[in-house]
């Protein structure tokens, strides 16, 4: 129902991440409350193409921060997802909860409502003011004035609240070396949409390139079907390739107690 739903949560936890909030256990909001809350966000915010695939993400972004950093009380409300969505008031929820004190962060459970998912986000003012910082730099940095005031320290406007570090910079470079761009990634297909795989480099997934292997030999072309296989009947007298292992495999016969495919 919203396309966005998935990418403004994984940019509001790696923000989290680098402040130390994304986890309970440090007073921080867990992923369960995080997606709650922008479900929420996305139930209530009065945007016409809000379930569109072309919205801007950077403006619900922006719209996420301003509402819970700014707009939201905290302590006077509470979210619930179920039938549509909407804000109750935490003084209702404690008298139908037999005086049960919602917390600071109250999300009604749309599975359990009687759990209070934002319980144990004790910091959740810490998120409030990292919600509202967020809110005031990318408001800045969206504004006409701020082409007058160049940031020289990041490429985007993103990279102003969500730095990329050192050691993910150092594993994408990784990725990059071994496995290429994105677009080299796109294997060919032949007449029958098959996908053909090098023999060396499906080696090199399972671990099996030896060490004084000949990078100049010829490679042999495997072929793989796009679609999974059938399954294999259960009748068959012998294992089929996938399942045969070298002598050092837990799945070898020597230390195995499976001898044959009916007993797998």
């Amino acid at each position: 129902k919203y396309p966005v739903l998935p990418y403004l949560v994984l940019v509001l936890k790696q923000f989290l991440l680098q402040r130390d909030l994304n986890e309970v256990f440090t007073g921080g909001i867990g992923s369960y409350s995080l997606f709650l809350m922008a479900v929420s966000f996305l139930q209530l915010h009065y945007r016409e193409d809000v379930c569109s695939p072309n919205i801007n993400f950077g403006v619900l972004l922006i719209e996420f921060f301003e509402l819970y950093g700014r707009h939201f009380n905290y302590l006077k409300t509470g979210i619930r997802i179920a039938d549509g969505g909407c804000y109750v008031a935490k003084d209702e929820v404690q008298r139908s909860m037999d005086s049960y004190r919602p917390s600071m962060l109250y999300i009604e459970d749309p599975l359990q409502p009687d759990n209070d998912v934002g319980r144990s986000s004790y910091g959740a003012m810490q998120v409030k003011q990292a919600f509202d910082y967020a809110y005031v730099v990318l408001s800045h940095a969206v504004s006409p004035i701020a082409k007058y005031y160049p940031n020289n320290e990041t490429e985007s406007i993103l990279g102003r609240i969500i730095r990329v570090t050192q050691e993910v910079d150092d594993y994408r470079e990784w990725i990059r070396k071994n496995w290429g761009s994105p677009s080299q990634n796109d294997l060919p297909l032949n007449k029958n949409d098959v996908r053909q795989f090098e023999s060396k480099q499906l080696d090199e997934c399972n671990n099996n390139v030896p060490d004084d292997e000949d990078d100049d030999e010829d490679e042999d072309v495997v072929v793989l079907p796009s679609a999974p296989c059938s399954k294999t009947s259960s009748n068959s007298s012998s294992p089929s390739p996938s399942l045969r292992s070298s002598p050092s495999s837990p799945l070898s016969p020597s230390s195995s107690s499976i001898s044959t495919s009916s007993d797998a």
